[in-house]
């Protein structure tokens, strides 16, 4: 069994492995993957209530708690926490703001001090409790994590406030024995200032996460709470979650649909958007699929229900968003290797920083003032979050267009897609044959009246698109007698006295008929009494904006195949309307399995297409599998990628938001290592060596604000995302 823990308290990169750690130890789990990004573990473990109460005992014990599976409890815990965050923030800043005036103005020549020595010192020891009751959730996390030789972030800020503070004491006691001269050495600023700054840092990615949370909590809020529905002959009002499947469900204009179902009368325009993307509303008659959460035209419907709570489609959108933000895709292991290594190492740096400047004959005091700036400045969780935070506001942003990311793999996998390979029916043509040409040698109304009346009782796919036809032009059918079908080939039967046969050219059979220029489509030739009276041309339409889409692959350095088990001539026509150059026609799915494998041997990225059953087998083999959401179950399932809507221009689409969400990763990665490359010398006391030595004695609060900054700059960078609007929509950039 497979299930998604929401974590409380994970704040870096270091977390993520010690809370897997934790996980992993517990008997019947088989594997955890922790996301920083999302606050989520997903585990695989036998499903036992004994196993998973395990669980969560083992995420207590590593210092981190099991949110509730409940997502209205979850988003208040949620808000809680992140209301603690802040007063913990504003009463940081409160007393830490007026101590380091109290504790650096004489420095600085701006006032003598105030008090005589040791109360100027005890003062400031005194502002500096409630900063540090403040930072407790520092300590409460870092040191156990550090005692159990898997230290955090937590443990760093911990080690330096720490430090600070025993230094601080020390010299405060040094004062209160007469050495008026430690009064230098009295710290408690700095540790109130690490808290504070750091505290700025840790509330604005808290923010960002929880903004990205919610994100999904206002698709689930768009249902409604409750549904008119008629019971016994009268219509009641009832709570939604007390539909029942066959319910009759009444949708007025302007309401939003309470479940998914079946339009059992009445017709409307749709707004789907939310769920599809399309801004166009979708009409809606009788037999149609509406979804819960839409919103009703000017018309008035009635639905029968078919999925309610958790099946519904909105549901399944709201988890896949959840199962790709708790997923880590392959680029993040670079991050989380080297976030392994990344802690203990900085805490050597700093013990190693605070030997060598004692050996170099520095007092203990610039020493450990040393120390602990290399403690406070470095940061795994700009690290930490380069990757996760990006991948969590990508998918956001990808489900705003109606493509969904089944995994955060599937992000980056799709970025690097430099082959797309296209299914044909149903994918670029709108997979339903309508009427193209009507050729008539008779009138045209008593052609189509002739045509329409000997396929009526057909089921065949292209007689119902000619009674389809006939039908929006108002023709009256007339009754038939003697009808037969011959399968593949035509039908019979007599109208008006007369023998009416319509199909191919060999069931016809009659001698004198026009050579017929089909090009590529489907010529049904019609006879009444032995003599030709017309034909029509049939073709499955292109999907209006397929040509935009294969074009915008293309500038994009796409390399773009249609591959399609209909005829060459069908396909052609198709693939010159598209303006695809290359095409395989004639293939069946082991072939496009085989073109998919083809193409990944000679070193192709392949995204694969599709709609059918048919090409599950190169949508599960392609690098990428995009399935379109009106295709088959089967499809869906096989691909990596679903796009909700039918309009192709949001194949281009994923590959510009895959490209756009990786950019932003790399830019968080390329910054978070190159900050702790250049920060850490520079706390580590280079600017001394190099005869600057000013700032020495305060570069702990100074590491703080660089430490929260560079935390800021990863979540704004990424944040950026938000202002993304794919090309292939826009027809220009915006990011």
């Amino acid at each position: 069994m497979e299930k998604i823990f929401r974590i409380a308290g994970m704040t870096c990169a270091a977390c993520v492995g010690r809370v897997e750690s934790a996980i992993e130890s517990v008997g019947g789990v088989e594997s955890a993957e922790a996301n920083i990004g999302s606050c989520t573990a997903r585990v695989r473990y036998d499903g036992t209530p004994e196993t998973e109460e395990a669980i969560r005992k083992a995420v207590a014990a590593a210092g981190y708690a099991v949110v509730s599976d409940d997502r209205d409890k979850a988003a208040e815990e949620g808000r809680k926490e992140l209301r603690s965050r802040l007063i913990d923030l504003a009463i940081a800043a409160v007393f830490a703001v007026p101590l380091s005036v109290i504790a650096m103005g004489p420095m600085l020549g701006l006032f003598e001090p105030f008090l005589d020595p040791f109360p100027y010192c005890a003062l400031q020891a005194m502002l500096c409790v409630p900063t540090l009751i403040a930072g407790r959730r520092f300590y409460r996390k870092g040191f156990p994590a550090l005692f159990s030789k898997h230290p955090t972030m937590d443990s760093l800020i911990s080690l330096g406030v720490a430090a600070s503070v025993i230094l601080g004491s020390y010299n405060t006691y040094l004062v209160y024995c007469g050495h008026e001269h430690a009064m230098a050495g009295v710290c408690f600023d700095s540790a109130s200032m690490i808290i504070a700054l750091v505290s700025i840092g840790k509330y604005v990615e808290a923010r960002s996460r929880y903004r990205t949370e919610d994100s999904v909590r206002s698709l689930l809020s768009a249902a409604p709470d409750e549904a008119s529905v008629i019971r016994d002959g009268a219509e009641v009002r009832i709570g939604v979650r007390d539909l029942e499947i066959g319910d009759v469900m009444v949708i007025r204009p302007g309401e939003r649909i309470p479940a998914d179902g079946i339009v059992i009368s009445g017709e409307s325009a749709v707004d789907e958007s939310m769920l599809t993307g399309e801004s166009i509303p979708a009409d809606k008659k009788e037999g149609d699929t509406v979804y819960g959460a839409a919103v009703n035209g000017s018309g008035s419907l009635r639905v029968r229900v078919e999925k309610t709570g958790e099946d519904t489609v909105l549901f399944q959108i709201a988890r896949m968003i959840e199962a790709a933000r708790s997923t880590k895709a392959p680029v993040a292991g670079m991050a989380d290797r080297a976030s392994a290594v990344f802690v203990p190492a900085v805490i050597l740096i700093a013990a190693v920083c605070f030997a060598l400047w004692a050996l170099a004959g520095k007092d203990v005091q610039f020493a450990l003032t040393a120390a602990i700036s290399v403690l406070v400045i470095s940061c795994p969780c700009a690290l930490g979050l380069a990757t996760p935070l990006a991948i969590v506001v990508g998918t956001w942003k990808g489900s705003e267009y109606g493509i969904l990311f089944k995994t955060a793999a599937s992000v980056e996998e799709v970025s690097k897609t430099d082959t797309v390979v296209l299914d044909k029916t149903g994918t670029c043509t709108v997979g339903a044959p309508a009427v193209e040409k009507v050729c008539s040698a008779i009138g045209e109304n008593e052609f189509l009246t002739l045509l329409a009346s000997a396929e009526s009782d057909s089921e065949h796919p292209l007689a119902k698109a000619i009674c389809r036809y006939a039908g929006d032009r108002g023709i009256q059918t007339v009754p038939c007698e003697g009808f037969s079908s011959t399968t593949g080939s035509g039908v019979e039967c007599v109208c008006k006295g007369m023998i009416v046969r319509a199909g191919s050219r060999a069931f016809i059979g009659e001698s004198g008929l026009p050579d017929i220029d089909a090009g590529g489509r489907t010529a049904v030739i019609v006879s009444a009494g032995g003599e030709y009276i017309g034909h029509v041309l049939i073709s499955d339409p292109i999907r209006p904006e397929a040509p935009e889409a294969v074009s915008r692959l293309t500038r994009d350095g796409i390399r773009v195949i249609m591959a399609t088990g209909d005829n060459a001539g069908s396909a052609a026509a198709a693939a010159s309307a598209l303006g695809i150059t290359e095409v395989i026609s004639g293939i069946l799915p082991r072939d496009k399995l085989a073109l998919v494998k083809k193409l990944q041997v000679a070193q192709k990225r392949v995204a694969m297409v599709g709609d059918g059953i048919n090409d599950s087998p190169a949508l599960a083999q392609a690098d990428t599998g995009i399935a379109v959401g009106t295709g088959t179950d089967v499809a869906i399932e096989s691909a990596d990628i679903v796009l909700m809507n039918a309009d192709l221009r949001s194949v281009p689409a994923s590959i510009e938001t895959g490209r756009a969400v990786m950019r932003t990763v790399k830019q968080n990665l390329m910054f978070a290592f190159a900050y702790n490359a250049v920060c850490i010398p520079l706390a580590a006391g280079l600017p001394v060596l190099l005869g600057y030595d000013g700032m020495a004695g305060h570069m702990p609060m100074i590491s703080a604000a660089a430490m929260s900054l560079s935390s800021i700059s990863v979540v704004t960078n990424t944040m950026r995302l938000r202002r993304f609007r794919p090309e292939a929509f826009s027809g220009k950039k915006r990011f």
